[in-house]
């Protein structure tokens, strides 16, 4: 029986009607965590990724509620019905700002490799309900419902299953293409947020840098189930959630904030922000 899932953090602005409640199950080589969690955000340092004994990767469902997630120099959203993979060996923290119902797989990496032969090509990437992938979700959600006591199979046929619906989730993919695809993914989100407050940022900046054509800019993103404008839009409203929380950038107006974002029109940011986060920057501030 566990004692802990991983070394991490856990913060929360409302701690007075903070909860939370976890149940695990086992099966066989890999465990199935479910939480139910208030508003919280967990952090997984460096320094607790190193002190670690074993390299496990989490695949989480987010059946109930959305989690902002940076992994791997990766930022990303994941919203309600879909799947992101993170390792335990890297940093990761995950934000979940109204609460969460999170389904989460624990796989020991020579487990993963018998069913994906280069997981990490697929850290840090939303996975929508495809119909494999819906097929997965479906299986996690039974488990949490109905627990395993009464399975008519043995546990670890069960997670058989489970590596074969999320090999099909992660499709037919050439290793090595799609793990070079994925390195020069991390390169450009690395490189878009060293840049990301330069508002004349475009995809031939990224080509430059990464001595490739814009062309193949275009294809990894897009690899990685996104664009170059959602993953750079994304960057930008995480800074400048972060800043409207940061008591050292009170002085900044709205529209200074959204000029340190890369925003050129205060409006274009308002409407944006809106979006993501269901609040005005002038009310995320005055909440902070």
């Amino acid at each position: 029986m566990s004692t802990k899932v991983a070394e991490m953090r856990i913060d929360s602005d409302h701690r007075e009607v903070f909860h939370a409640q976890w149940a695990r199950f086992g099966l066989g080589p890999i465990e199935i965590h479910n939480f139910r969690t208030a508003e919280q955000t967990i952090t997984r340092s460096l320094s607790m990724a190193r002190r670690s004994a074993h390299e496990v990767y989490a695949l989480s469902y987010m059946q109930q509620g959305t989690a902002a997630v940076r992994h791997a120099g990766i930022e990303v959203f994941v919203p309600e019905g879909c799947f992101v993979l993170v390792s335990h060996a890297s940093p990761y923290s995950f934000q979940f700002p109204c609460g969460a119902v999170a389904l989460t797989a624990h796989m020991p990496t020579s487990w993963l490799r018998r069913w994906v032969p280069q997981p990490e090509v697929m850290l840090a990437r939303t996975y929508d309900p495809t119909p494999w992938g819906t097929a997965l979700a479906a299986m996690l959600s039974a488990i949490d419902q109905g627990g395993l006591k009464d399975a008519a199979v043995s546990r670890s046929l069960i997670a058989d299953q489970l590596g074969g619906f999320l090999a099909l989730m992660n499709g037919n993919d050439s290793p090595c293409e799609s793990l070079h695809q994925s390195r020069m993914f991390n390169r450009a989100i690395q490189f878009l947020r060293d840049r990301y407050d330069d508002v004349d940022l475009d995809p031939c900046a990224v080509a430059a840098e990464l001595n490739i054509s814009k062309r193949y800019v275009h294809k990894i993103f897009a690899g990685n189930n996104t664009t170059f404008g959602a993953a750079l839009l994304e960057l930008r409203l995480c800074r400048a959630a972060d800043m409207l929380n940061n008591a050292h950038y009170d002085a900044y107006r709205i529209n200074d904030v959204a000029f340190a974002c890369g925003f050129s029109d205060s409006s274009h940011f308002a409407r944006r922000f809106r979006e993501k986060f269901g609040m005005s920057p002038q009310q995320i501030r005055k909440r902070h």
